[in-house]
């Protein structure tokens, strides 16, 4: 919503998530494998890395529409390559998407992007392995290590 899109839906097996994500502004939320979202779609966000979802995902895209894959699924999937030719889509992978930095940062800045609700548990560095496991919680959306602020200077003042 934060850069103009209008019609926003988030596929997610976490009930709890897809309620989280309501409240954030997406406008349709559905459990993978269901008709919950029909429709064409200008783009379509993969996070997961799911070749089910990516499947599904891309079938929903409109004529000369867009699919970024951002997610960290296997090296290989299957991909409905006559779905993507004959409607010319255009596919983008991201990995580290360092260049799409700025753009987050400002919007989180600026205010039209809240951050601080998604983060449903926060870690100590020593408590690493939990925030890690954290994401098995159906209640969880983000879990945040924060190391320690004090960072300990040598002897020769370095």
């Amino acid at each position: 919503r934060a850069v103009g899109a209008t019609r926003i839906a988030v596929s997610d097996v976490n009930r709890n998530r897809l309620s989280a994500a309501l409240a954030r502004g997406a406008t349709e939320v559905a459990v993978p494998g269901s008709d919950d979202v029909a429709g064409e779609f200008d783009a379509f966000i993969d996070c997961s890395g799911s070749s089910a979802a990516i499947d599904a995902g891309v079938r929903l895209v409109r004529p000369a529409g867009s699919v970024v894959l951002v997610g960290m699924g296997a090296d290989e999937l299957k991909l409905p390559l006559g779905v993507v030719q004959q409607r010319e889509l255009m596919i983008t992978g991201t990995f580290r998407y360092a260049n799409t930095w700025p753009t987050a940062i400002a919007l989180a800045a600026s205010g039209r992007v809240g951050l601080d609700d998604l983060v449903t548990g926060e870690f100590g560095l020593a408590d690493t392995e939990r925030a890690l496991t954290a994401r098995r919680d159906p209640h969880s959306v983000k879990s945040v290590v924060r190391p320690a602020l004090a960072i300990p200077v040598n002897a020769s003042g370095g």
